[in-house]
Order: structure tokens, then sequence, then C-alpha cells
């Protein structure tokens, strides 16, 4: 497949690897493809794992407009339609699970199994991340991009995890620095996700769902991801240790629960959905 697909006015960027069910993946803010490569080949065994990079951010398209959940939402349902897939398990991260969540309550028919990771309904009724977190999301000046970055990764990883694996971070770094994202882009990216309100949405959410939050996540504070459990009853729940990323902490054991619940809920009745062959991607990451 070409990786760049015209959707809703643009073209987004997206890989794809495996074969089977179709498992869309929506990264979260400033994130692209690299967000995945310690999940998508696990996936892969199993799933055909979509991999879009949302408007604004890694290879697609930055058009200096108002960016918006439902304009994320609505480029990847046209991109799923592009790809002539009926039905897709959604895993959405961080902003990426504000815009699943409202593909899940917008069009059901469109989600088999939802899983939200590291994300809150947001809202007036969230805690929200600590003053002295907002202050460094919103990338005060003065400060190197390597600063930037290492600033970060502080927010996202453990510092034991840091400490422990250095030639990870420094592979986001190399890919964050070959395909950087304009500031105009990240702050169109951020507001988007301050702007969005899930507290009557997820009442419309009847996908079998899986949350997975981070013990210590200083993005997503716990009590913002159990309202987001207790507002969606028929949710499954996992805790683990770890920051906003912790996923690629605790990979096996996160693979493994994703994989279980995708198995344990199949996309029933829907040949349509499948995708029987894996298409290209550009560098296949071996599964760490």
């Amino acid at each position: 497949m070409n990786n760049l697909i015209p959707v809703n006015g643009i073209h987004l960027y997206v890989e794809r690897l495996g074969k089977g069910e179709p498992v869309l993946l929506i990264p979260g803010l400033g994130a692209g493809a690299w967000l995945w490569f310690k999940t998508a080949p696990a996936l892969s065994k199993h799933f055909s794992v979509i991999m879009p990079e949302l408007r604004g951010g890694g290879r697609s398209d930055k058009p200096d407009h108002r960016y918006s959940v439902p304009l994320f939402a609505n480029d990847l349902r046209e991109l799923l339609e592009n790809q002539n897939i009926k039905n897709a398990h959604v895993i959405g991260v961080s902003l990426g699970g504000f815009i699943a969540q409202f593909m899940a309550a917008t069009w059901p028919e469109l989600v088999g199994a939802l899983v939200l990771v590291a994300t809150s309904l947001g809202g007036d009724g969230q805690l929200g991340p600590a003053g002295e977190v907002l202050c460094r999301t919103i990338r005060p000046r003065g400060k190197t991009r390597q600063e930037r970055l290492e600033d970060s990764y502080s927010l996202n990883f453990s510092q034991a995890y840091r400490t422990s694996h250095p030639e990870e971070l420094q592979r986001i770094t190399e890919w964050r620095t070959q395909f950087p994202q304009p500031e105009f882009a990240y702050y169109r990216q951020l507001l988007a996700g301050y702007a969005f309100d899930g507290t009557q949405l997820v009442k419309r959410i009847s996908a079998p769902t899986l949350i997975a939050a981070g013990k210590d996540d200083p993005f997503v504070p716990l009590d913002d991801t159990l309202t987001l459990k207790n507002n969606l009853g028929h949710s499954e729940f996992e805790l683990f240790d770890g920051r906003h990323l912790f996923f690629f902490e605790h990979s096996k054991k996160f693979n493994q629960l994703v994989i279980e619940f995708l198995q344990k809920h199949p996309i029933s009745g829907n040949s349509a959905g499948m995708v029987q062959q894996v298409e290209n991607q550009p560098e296949r990451q071996a599964e760490a």
C-alpha cells in the first residue's frame, strides 16, 4: 500500500503489519508510529495492525487550522473506509483514547473491542495534570529540542526504565528528530485534547472495553482513569506500575493482556473486516 492515504482533505501516513482481524492503533499527542514499536510486533502475530499518524503529527499532513477530536476521528473513519475495513478493534493512548471513545460512541458498528490506555473522560470533571506538569507540557521556550525530549521522557517513563533502557529512548529520539513536529501542530493537537469532554459520549459506548492505566501517570491521575472506569460499567480494568507510557516498561504483560482481550471479543460474522495479508511497513520492528 501507499503509506500516504488521502482522507478528509489531507494525507495520513499509515503503516501496516500482520494479518487477521484489523486493529487500529491511535497514538497520542505528538506521537507517531514509534509509539508502537514494543506493541505492534506482538499484536501482528494475531491481527492486522494499522498504525496511522494523526493529522499534525509524524509524516502526516499538518494543516494550520483548528483540530478537534471529532476531526481526528473522521480522518480515521475515512481511513478505514479507504482500506475497505467495516469493523476494527480500536486501541487509543492518551489523546488517542479520546479519539477512540468518540469513534466507539459515534459509530458503534465500526468498533469491535475497545482498549483505552493512559486516558480519561476529559472535560471539567477531571483533575488533570498538576500545574507543574502542565507547564512542562506546554513546552516553555528557552530549552533545546534535546532538553525538551529529556523532560518529556521523565514524565513518560520511570527513572528505572530510563536508566536501564537508554537505547530505546535513543531510538525514540532519533525518530522524533527525523520527523519533528512543528510548534503550531503540537499546540493544535494539545488544544484539541483539552477541548474534549467525553462525559456524555461515554454513555453511548457499548463495545467491550479494556482500560489500562499507570499508577504514577503524571498526565492522567489515577482518579481520572477510575472515573472513566466507573462510567463504563461493562469495562475491564488493569493497573500497571509506571508512568504515562507504562506499556513500554511492561510490554510483555501489556501485550498479552490486550491480545487475550481482543481474542475474547472477536469481530463476529464480518469477513469484510478481515485483512488477509500484511501491507508494507518501512521498517519492520523487532519485539523488545
